[in-house]
């Protein structure tokens, strides 16, 4: 890590990113790197490969950012910050032009990585951490600033989003204490709560109606697979922005070790996968291009592979995950 450091300090001009669509422990990371780094008197800019989660849209009010507008628009930098992903080509048509570039490459982040395969220049990366936004606060801390008032709730948001609210099984002791600490600084957390959870559309609800109703069960219980495709959902008349809702509920289920839901995005399917105890999903996410942690991952398939092709090869990745676990 005390490269990374280095190589930050020796940085002027600096652009900090996150991935594509980006959650609350990518947005939130980036915006406590962003803001401690212009505190420290380095050139910053946020930009984002297009447009996060819309439940995050309120931080954008006191850290505003930039999204990505095509080849040849990226800002000048002699450093590019990466939170919360290890690889470029999850930053779409902006990793690749990140790849082609000669700025140095740091990459901040708690997923597990092949360092082999995706090079960077420097890493502040701990796969213990609970969320990345902790990690970015670590970093500002290090280099002897200090996150001001709005970088504590975006780390807030990152820590409790990336934990499910601290109810997730990467929320160790650490976590809880890291929340204790935020919220001791002043972060106001039935005012977050309320901000990402309690702003959904009228669709919502029928959104997850639609995908609930659709459903099926393997490997005796302990896997469930759910499925909605957007055809299904305008005629539901809903919406189905997130679908955190459908995995836990579909998660909740007694027998059930292993849950897949699969969605349609822009013409491509993305799957969602979560485990309760022993499943590794991040290797079954791995297998199809996608990643994450063992109990949280997830992966969009290749343009071109319908919700039904789909549909069958992950009931086969989920079947061969839960007999391997019981050999």
């Amino acid at each position: 890590m005390s490269s990374a450091i280095s190589l930050i300090q020796q940085a002027e001009r600096v652009l900090v990113a996150g991935h594509l669509r980006a959650d609350g422990d990518s947005l939130g990371a980036a915006i406590v790197v962003a803001r401690g780094l212009r505190a420290l008197g380095k050139q910053v800019e946020l930009v984002l490969p297009d447009p996060p989660d819309g439940r995050y849209g309120f931080l954008e009010e006191q850290t505003p950012w930039s999204l990505y507008a095509g080849r040849g628009t990226l800002p000048q930098h002699d450093l590019a910050i990466v939170c919360d992903c290890s690889q470029l080509d999850r930053l779409g048509a902006m990793g690749q032009e990140l790849a082609e570039l000669g700025a140095a490459r740091l990459v901040v982040d708690h997923h597990p990585f092949d360092r082999a395969e995706h090079h960077w220049d420097a890493e502040f990366h701990d796969v213990t951490a609970a969320a990345t936004g902790l990690l970015a606060v670590d970093l500002i801390r290090q280099l002897g600033g200090e996150p001001d008032p709005v970088a504590l709730e975006a780390a807030f948001v990152a820590l409790m989003t990336d934990t499910g609210w601290l109810k997730y099984s990467n929320a160790d002791a650490r976590a809880f204490a890291a929340a204790a600490e935020l919220v001791a600084g002043g972060v106001d957390p039935d005012r977050v709560y309320r901000a990402i959870y309690q702003q959904t559309s009228l669709g919502t609800p029928r959104g997850i109606g639609a995908a609930l109703a659709q459903t099926s069960y393997h490997a005796e219980g302990k896997a469930v697979v759910g499925w909605v495709d957007e055809p299904t959902l305008r005629e539901a008349g809903g919406e189905l922005i997130d679908t955190d809702e459908v995995l836990d509920i579909l998660r909740a289920v007694g027998s059930v070790e292993v849950v897949a839901f699969l969605s349609e995005r822009g013409g491509r399917v993305k799957v969602s996968f979560r485990s309760k105890t022993v499943v590794d999903v991040n290797q079954i996410a791995r297998e199809i291009g996608g990643g994450g942690h063992a109990r949280a991952a997830g992966a969009t398939l290749d343009e071109g592979m319908g919700i039904a092709a789909a549909r069958e090869r992950i009931i086969e990745l989920l079947e061969a995950a839960v007999a391997a676990t019981s050999a």
